[in-house]
């Protein structure tokens, strides 16, 4: 009786039409692989350039978070004060500096205009650099002087002392007649001439004619705000200058 031949225990690699087929074992023994460091300088030099496709892609749509912002921030300023304007009976104006603007409000019982202390809100706003005025008033262009031309308020100035329409009506008479007046009074008149506003809102809501806009340095982009057909206050499309 003829006993099989015993299976071969060759751990050497199996012979399969010709082709040597590796064992498990040599899977096993072969150490991990990483990636090298061209691979590397690869992928980093991919992500470089899809990072400044995107960021060229935003300047070219004109996208300017700043200039955005600002309007933005004008537009809803002009819109609040004209409703403070119409709950309080009163006129207030907006001075705009080539860089910046301000909220007045018109002091009736001194007869002349004045900062807004009591609503910070409507506070001095000095735009972001590279942002830049321009008005027009009445279809014609107004010259704008820097924020930094700007006297700051001094404390006294803040709480003013009170005076009746007689007294005002007797300091613009004496004004008139060419009489002396005290210090205070003329820095009082002074204040008033220094502080007038170019764009009125009218207690009853109605705005003087005007149009702004912001733009960046040279008017690369630019956003305009005025009243349109029907008085309300909007903000136009952005629009870009190609160079």
């Amino acid at each position: 009786m003829k006993t099989a031949p015993a299976r071969s225990r060759s751990r050497g690699p199996l012979v399969r039409g010709g082709l040597r087929l590796p064992t498990s074992r040599a899977f096993h023994c072969r150490p991990p692989r990483g990636f090298t460091l061209i691979e590397i300088m690869i992928v980093v030099v991919i992500i470089g350039v899809i990072s400044a496709a995107v960021l060229l892609s935003v300047n070219l749509t004109g996208r300017d978070q700043d200039l955005e912002k600002e309007s933005e921030r004008l537009l809803t300023l002009v819109n609040y004060a004209r409703e403070q304007a119409e709950l309080q009976t009163r006129e207030y104006g907006v001075i705009f500096n080539d860089d910046g603007y301000r909220f007045v409000a018109y002091d009736v019982r001194r007869g002349l205009w004045r900062d807004i202390y009591e609503d910070e809100i409507l506070r001095l706003r000095k735009l972001p650099d590279g942002l830049d005025v321009k008005l027009i008033v009445d279809a014609r262009p107004v010259v704008l002087v820097p924020t930094s031309d700007v006297k700051p308020p001094s404390p006294k100035d803040k709480k003013p002392k009170v005076k009746t329409l007689k007294e005002v009506a007797d300091l613009k008479d004496a004004v008139g007649e060419g009489r002396h007046l005290g210090e205070d009074d003329k820095s009082t008149f002074e204040q008033a001439k220094k502080i007038a506003p170019q764009v009125t809102i009218f207690s009853n809501g109605d705005l003087s004619s005007f149009e702004v806009t912001l733009e960046r340095d040279g008017g690369i982009r630019s956003v305009t705000i005025a009243p349109d057909d029907k008085g309300k206050v909007i903000a136009k499309p952005m629009v870009e200058t190609k160079l």
